[in-house]
């Protein structure tokens, strides 16, 4: 989306004043900024899309929740009414999974995400709602903003765990050093004190002496990084079969990636402090 397309949405949604979804699509002008990773969990990746509490009554939010459209009572699809073909509104509690159409797994079709995606940026752009109520255009804003958070989230491997541990109830696990580097951390922490002592005092050698050691290590740790990955995305498929099979053993994966994931932040981070000293 364009940022001038971006602009227009959110003047759109200044202008409107009917349901007041407390919710705004900055994030689309932003997207590059919010798509680069964080050491942690990402928060806006990471949560459902809520609007502001009270903006839909309670009534509402029912008949959402069955499948019903509020306008005319019909069955209605995620995004559309299947009778009189309005436009939904947006519940308060959206599944980027069930909004874009995808089971709840990790090792997901990702060209049959882009495809879908695709095709729900065609379908709820807010160009074919100029026309319609305040109320169908308030609804076109606020899907288009969500399904270009959603397609972000999930088209990223790490991004579509965290969120899919979220939506599974765990909570963002503190950065934490595998145990069989504990005694590599102490050694890097005094390096890198080294290197900062070094730095202060002017003494170039000693500081370049501390960088290559430094060096190793961070080549070392990046390799560790990548394996962590790899080892994450070898548990989607044990994820999946679990939801398969109903057997309750997907909360030990679960388990397993939280654990993985806190390890991979603790390095993340490590990794930075080491390189903004060079």
């Amino acid at each position: 989306m364009s940022r001038l397309h971006a602009a227009a949405v959110n003047r759109s949604l200044r202008n409107i004043g009917e349901w007041h979804y407390s919710a705004t699509v900055s994030s689309l002008a932003a997207q590059t900024m919010r798509f680069k990773e964080c050491d942690g969990w990402d928060a806006a990746a990471t949560q459902p899309y809520f609007f502001g509490a009270g903006v839909l009554s309670q009534s509402m939010e029912q008949t959402l929740e069955r499948g019903r459209c509020p306008n005319c009572g019909a069955v209605a699809s995620s995004h559309f009414c299947s009778d009189c073909k309005r436009i939904q509104p947006v519940r308060s509690n959206v599944d980027y999974f069930e909004f874009l159409e995808l089971p709840r797994l990790l090792a997901i079709d990702e060209a049959a995400l882009e495809k879908t995606f695709y095709s729900l940026s065609r379908a709820l752009h807010p160009d074919y709602f100029m026309g319609a109520s305040d109320e169908e255009r308030q609804a076109s804003l606020a899907r288009s903003s969500i399904l270009n958070d959603a397609y972000r989230t999930l088209r990223d491997p790490i991004r579509r765990v965290q969120y899919l541990l979220k939506l599974e109830g765990y909570k963002e696990a503190e950065k934490r050093a595998p145990a069989d580097l504990l005694e590599e951390v102490f050694e890097l922490n005094m390096q890198i004190e080294e290197l900062k002592n070094a730095k202060k005092a002017g003494d170039e050698q000693e500081a370049q002496e501390a960088r290559e050691s430094l060096e190793e290590a961070l080549t070392g740790l990046k390799q560790r990084l990548a394996g962590i990955d790899d080892t994450i995305f070898s548990l989607f498929s044990q994820w999946d079969a679990a939801i398969a099979a109903e057997n309750g053993s997907g909360k030990t994966v679960l388990d397993d990636i939280s654990e993985l994931l806190s390890n991979r932040s603790y390095i993340r981070s490590l990794i930075r402090e080491i390189e903004e000293e060079f």
